[in-house]
Formats: structure tokens, sequence, C-alpha cells
């Protein structure tokens, strides 16, 4: 009785998620321009032509540096507020509220207002600069600055799903290990070093993991302020499979690109799920 009341949840499951993937890992060893109903097999001429493929390893290099550059500073944003509303007396749904925002406002229209702000004559960021006497670099035009400035803004839209997930957590620890950690002479930073973190690992390790999935899988704000440019500066491995599967018709790279990404994110996962063990099992 029980898999009969699942059946209707697993069948769109297998309809919407298991067929597509088996069906794009059939298609990386295909050759298939989407408009024509025949398919050709070229077995792993797909992942040989992206090996070769410079605009493939400068895609993997920004996806994983977009990455590096989002996930801990987000994380860290969110304990910080975390820790800070609910050290307030008054006022704690209303921050909550206000850093939450970003969370649930349409990135679309997130892109634009930033792209609008990032503007080098313009733009409040630079305008704000002139008025220190500081000249503003040419933000989403200038390799140099234009990972970066992507990142500002996922690092602005994510820390406040963390910062939400931390109070969760927070919320969760036991009182009386801070006042054993008291009576023991701890200060706060002690407490916060022996019981918050170890007592919010598991929340951290779910945050780690949909980060960096969330992360590789950066798409509308490049998509919307830079299309991958300048000179490919800003082009990550989701925006590159866009480009091979619905600008250059290439099904069949476009699958390979997938696919490695499939892999690579599941492999971190792992890895992450094998440290996490390792680290409770310590504690």
């Amino acid at each position: 009785m029980p898999f009969a009341f699942l059946l209707p949840a697993l069948g769109l499951y297998v309809v919407f998620f298991i067929y597509p993937f088996i069906f794009a890992f059939i298609l990386s060893f295909q050759k298939w321009n989407l408009i024509s109903p025949n398919k050709e097999f070229v077995g792993l001429d797909n992942y040989r032509r992206l090996l070769h493929d410079e605009v493939f390893w400068i895609s993997l290099k920004n996806s994983a540096l977009y990455v590096l550059l989002t996930v801990p500073f987000a994380m860290g944003i969110g304990l910080a507020l975390a820790l800070a509303v609910e050290s307030l007396w008054r006022g704690k749904r209303l921050y909550r509220m206000i850093f939450f925002l970003p969370v649930v406002s349409s990135i679309s229209i997130i892109s634009i207002v930033w792209s609008l702000m990032y503007n080098e004559q313009v733009g409040a960021i630079n305008v704000l600069l002139r008025m220190f006497g500081i000249q503003g670099p040419n933000w989403m035009n200038d390799p140099a600055t234009a990972l970066w400035s992507l990142a500002i803004v996922g690092i602005w839209k994510g820390f406040g799903y963390n910062m939400v997930l931390y109070i969760s957590g927070l919320k969760s620890v036991d009182r009386t290990l801070y006042e054993a950690a008291s009576m023991d002479g701890a200060g706060r930073w002690k407490q916060f070093r022996h019981v918050t973190l170890p007592m919010l690992s598991p929340v951290t390790f779910f945050i780690l993991v949909m980060s960096i999935i969330s992360s590789f899988q950066v798409f509308t704000t490049i998509q919307i302020m830079t299309r991958g440019g300048p000179n490919n500066a800003t082009n990550v491995l989701v925006y590159q499979i866009y480009q091979e599967a619905f600008q250059f018709f290439n099904i069949g790279v476009a699958s390979a690109s997938s696919t490695i990404l499939l892999l690579l994110v599941g492999t971190l996962t792992v890895i992450q799920l094998r440290l996490s063990r390792k680290t409770v099992h310590y504690q």
C-alpha cells in the first residue's frame, strides 16, 4: 500500500528527472543538431572535443572561481548575521525579513538593477566612490572585475538563506552547554569555537553542499548581465552548455558537458559527505 501511494510522485520523478538524465547521457555519445530527427553515434568524440576546447576549460575555471568567491563569503556573512540577529532583544523578525528579501526577489529584476548600479558613468556604486575621490572601475566590461562583480551579486542573493538556516540551527543548540562552558571559564569566543560551531556542523554541511551546487548552476545573472563576456571572463560551465545547445546546436557536446558537470558536482558532494562523517565521528 505505501508503494501504491508513492507511485504518482515516483512516476513524475521518473518522467521529469530520471528519463531526461538518461536521455542526455545517451545524447553525449551522439551528434545531433536538435532540428534533424537523425542522430549519429560518435562515441567519445564529444568528450574529446571538450578536452581540446579552450572555451570549455575557461568556463570550468570560471565556475570553480565563482564557487570559491561566493560560497565562503555567503556562508560567513550568513553565520555572522544569524549570531547578530539572535543577540538582539527587539526587531528580530524585522531584520530577518530585510536580510531574506534578496532570496525571494526575482533574480531577473535583481540582475537588471545590479547592472544599472555597476554602470561605469552613472551607476550608484561608482557615483558613491567618486564622492570619496575614488575612480571606480568599469565593473562589467573589464575582464579583471567582471566575475568579481557577479560574485558580489551571488553573495548578496544567497546570504539571507544561509542566515535563516543558521538561525534554525542556533535555536536547536542546548543552552545548558553554554552554561556549562561558562562555569568552566570559557569566554564568548571559546563558547563559539567549542560549542556553537560543532553543534552547527550538520547545518554547515547542508549549506555547503547546497551552496556549491547552486553556485555551479549560476546562469540567469550571467545571461542578463554579461552574456559570458567580456572575452569569456564570465563564461561559466552552465552558460557554455546553453551556448553549445541553443546557439550552436551542438546537442551532443552540450550533453557531454552536462555529464561532466554532474560528475564534478557529484564527486565534490561525496567528498564533503565523507569529510563530514569523519568530523562528526571525531567530535
